[in-house]
């Protein structure tokens, strides 16, 4: 037997009557029944095998909050249960015994209580040192190393908790491992998730993070990596190397044929879970290239230019829960739901593809010098069905237990800002119309014509305002929220301080209150995303403007690439503050 496993004598007792809670490896490999003996179970010694033992997992529920609070603390894992790392295909491997492999790879086993057989409190195996056996972790991933050394490893689980809801593109926690985690991609889910700890920080991983997902080889997780560099990047207020990380993944998913119909039955080898992971890598690329493309990081959103054939994904819990997800719909099946007799249940995740759909029609027709009316009139209308045909299990954000059904929030979140877009551009809320697109749109374009009256649109715009700021009151952890939810506070907090600025230093008090409920979300946002820092600054001295003075922006004053590029906010230079 292996000594680093083998339990003192002091600890090895008699096995009572009962089924054993305890198997051997041997035993489990071949599905035998294992008595649980020590040192030597019954079946080894009469075959005369060798009998190991794997300290149990069970019950673990991850980090506690006193050690995610210090991570620094030694933390060694045995190789023989730690995925290790071949440099031949540079991935982890994985143990053939999955139910010997642990998933928290930063945990000591030193700590693992011994099993016994009575009734006693579990007494703690002290762990021999195994030195050039024990996988050590110091050292942030470099383009010359060739795998992560440091005892980070509880960032993994703090960016499943805070990040992976509103983007899960990534396979569930529990299968994150199974197929082999490539370097590069942890080092992305490390360093997005020091941005949500005190313990660690986003900087030690920045410097090295794009060279080493660049270089790489092109795969699936090479377009997940770089989406997730594109989304976390902007969120730093690093704009122009965001849209470098869009453009690449765009490329690279329309290389490999992402966007193709049946790219995940092929890739995903006949499992449910890698294959709904494929389809929802496209889908986040589409959603998240028409969020960008209206913050000005590029002209147009290339996905949306395409046939859509990739099928739709299931709901989270599914997901989520490792189940196998039903037979995937197609977007022809969802634009039909409105017709069909029968009405069909879609994922949540579906109408937040609906919603981006929507919004990338608003991108695609501000350039238009004719033919805008029509179009606009059946976006708006677009828009407003989206809410008419919502069933009514997708009405409600929370969820029976408490959560939020963050999708469906999302979903809320792009539409109304979508009106934002549509609406705002036309108002009679701006001095100039002109301005009002550079606004929203994040980029110069041609007058917005209006479609209806400017009241009208105006009205509509400030409907949206009002359901944006509606959806920060939802009491919940808004850094679990994505970070675009910044971005649609930003476009509310412009319609309400217009809409305030028509009566000179006259601010309503419900206008007041979401106004302060916004600059609160933009404050606990800023401990994690730098560009809410910069935002709620200016935010700030822009309301303390039109409450005191009442004076609607001038022509020169709005610029939402100022705001974005270095901390501007509608203020010329000498009102910033």
């Amino acid at each position: 037997m292996n000594e680093q496993f083998m339990p003192p004598k002091a600890f090895t007792q008699p096995r009572g009557s009962g089924p054993s809670l305890l198997a051997c490896l041997l035993c489990r490999h071949k599905h035998l029944k294992c008595d649980g003996g020590m040192p030597v179970c019954s079946r080894c010694a009469t075959t005369g095998a060798e009998c190991q033992y794997t300290p149990s997992r069970r019950g673990y529920k991850g980090p506690s909050k006193k050690r995610r609070a210090n991570p620094s603390s030694p933390e060694q894992l045995p190789v023989d249960i730690a995925p290790t790392f071949d440099p031949n295909i540079g991935f982890y491997d994985v143990p053939t015994d999955w139910s010997s492999f642990n998933p928290y790879p930063y945990v000591p086993t030193a700590t693992l209580p011994a099993s016994t057989s009575s009734g006693s409190s579990p007494q703690f195996i002290e762990q021999p040192a195994v030195s050039q056996q024990v996988l050590t972790r110091n050292a942030p991933l470099t383009p010359e190393s060739a795998s992560s050394t440091s005892n980070d490893g509880y960032l993994v689980d703090i960016y499943y908790q805070n990040f992976h809801p509103s983007h899960p593109i990534l396979p569930p926690i529990r299968f994150l491992y199974q197929r082999r985690l490539a370097p590069f991609l942890e080092q992305v889910i490390k360093f997005v998730g020091a941005h949500f700890t005190s313990a660690a920080s986003s900087e030690t991983y920045r410097p090295n993070i794009e060279i080493i997902v660049m270089e790489q080889e092109g795969s699936v997780e090479k377009v997940q990596a770089l989406l997730i560099l594109a989304i976390v990047l902007h969120s730093r207020n690093e704009r122009a190397k965001a849209g470098e990380c869009l453009v690449a993944a765009v490329d690279l998913a329309f290389e490999l044929g992402l966007h193709t119909r049946d790219f995940a039955i092929t890739i995903g080898e006949g499992d449910p879970i890698r294959e709904e992971c494929l389809r929802r890598t496209y889908w986040e690329l589409f959603i998240i290239e028409a969020m960008l493309t209206a913050l000005g990081l590029q002209p147009t959103p290339r996905t949306h230019n395409i046939q859509l054939e990739v099928p739709l994904p299931c709901e989270e819990r599914i997901y989520q829960d490792g189940l196998a997800p039903p037979p995937p719909p197609t977007i022809e099946q969802f634009d039909e739901r409105v017709f069909a007799d029968e009405e069909r249940d879609f994922s949540s995740y579906t109408y937040r593809i609906e919603a981006a759909r929507i919004l990338g029609r608003v991108v695609a027709i501000q350039d238009l010098v004719e033919g805008q009316q029509d179009k606009v009139e059946a976006i708006d209308a677009r828009i407003t069905s989206f809410f008419h045909h919502l069933p009514e299990s997708k009405i409600e954000y929370l969820r029976p237990d408490g959560t939020v059904d963050e999708m469906m929030f999302q979903a809320t979140m792009v539409v109304n800002g979508t009106s934002i877009y549509l609406h705002f551009p036309r108002s009679d809320l701006l001095s100039s119309p002109a301005v009002a697109a550079e606004v929203i749109c994040g980029h110069h374009g041609p007058c917005s014509i209006p479609a209806f009256s400017h009241h009208a649109h105006a009205m509509k715009a400030v409907k949206a305002a009002s359901e944006i700021s509606s959806l920060a009151s939802i009491r919940m952890p808004v850094v679990k929220h994505t970070p675009f939810f910044i971005c649609s506070l930003v476009m509310s907090s412009i319609v309400q301080l217009a809409a305030c600025s028509v009566k000179a230093g006259q601010m309503p008090d419900p206008s007041r209150d979401r106004l302060a409920l916004t600059i609160g979300v933009f404050k606990t946002l800023a401990n994690t995303w730098a560009i809410s820092q910069s935002i709620m600054r200016q935010v700030k001295a822009v309301a303390r403007d039109v409450m005191d003075m009442g004076l609607r922006p001038s022509m020169d004053q709005i610029d939402l690439n100022t705001v974005l590029d270095n901390g501007r906010f509608w203020l010329p230079e000498a009102l910033s503050r």
